[in-house]
């Protein structure tokens, strides 16, 4: 731990080193928005009362819609960087990333629902990249963990789910980022993509057979500004 906190101590100093092409190692910072929906979030289930015994109405099983929305959730991304090499290089980043979307709830009978879904997240890319003069471009994959999220799904899902989702929300979550960059006196802006290779929920729905799945995946743009030392 010690020599961890020497090297973040010595990082400014060593970035300004020069070996012929420019710098060699760069530390910044960065803060930034992210634009981000959920994905892939369909599914059809049973209405259920209290006491998880479907609804009826005529005879017949009364069912619920979750489904996709297309609107955009914004929220707030921050963190430090590190950046190695000069025309190729490696950027590890460590990032606090507020995320979300939303979706729709139809409920036969009853007007639709609007769930808005936000979380945050504590990230980890690593990304590979190439300097073309002042521009960046870069990819490579991130991971992420919830350490935080509002009641919102945990409510929308609550009377159908056959497990906590707190456990399913909170583990890893494997993704990419892509995307480009401009560096101009020290000062970074960067646009990219990210998408998840795994899935952000996978839950039990309560069902007759007890075999269905919700799963949802999150994908977002973001937009960075920042300073490199």
């Amino acid at each position: 731990m010690k020599r961890f906190l020497w090297i973040l101590l010595f990082l400014p100093a060593l970035s300004h080193a020069q070996f012929g092409g420019g710098k060699f190692l760069t530390f910044g910072l960065k803060i930034g928005a992210n634009f981000s929906q959920l994905k892939t979030l369909e599914l059809k289930t049973p209405r259920l009362t209290a006491g998880g015994v479907p609804v009826t109405s005529g005879g017949a099983i009364v069912y619920d819609f979750f489904r996709n929305n297309d609107d955009r959730t914004t929220g707030i991304v921050g963190g430090a960087f590190f950046r190695f090499g000069r025309k190729l290089f490696l950027q590890p980043e460590l990032l606090v990333s507020s995320k979300g979307g939303k979706f729709d709830l139809v409920q036969t009978g009853l007007a639709t629902q609007t769930v808005n879904v936000t979380f945050t997240t504590f990230d980890v890319p690593v990304l590979v990249g190439f300097k073309l003069g002042p521009l960046r471009l870069n990819a490579g994959p991130i991971l992420s963990l919830t350490i935080s999220e509002d009641k919102n799904l945990k409510e929308s899902f609550r009377q159908y789910t056959t497990q906590s989702l707190d456990e399913t929300f909170k583990k890893a979550v494997f993704g990419y980022q892509a995307g480009a960059g401009l560096t101009v006196g020290g000062f970074d802006l960067d646009v990219r993509y990210e998408g998840n290779l795994s899935d952000l929920s996978r839950i039990g729905i309560k069902t007759p057979s007890n075999d269905d799945r919700f799963t949802t995946k999150a994908a977002l743009w973001q937009l960075t500004a920042g300073f490199g030392f």
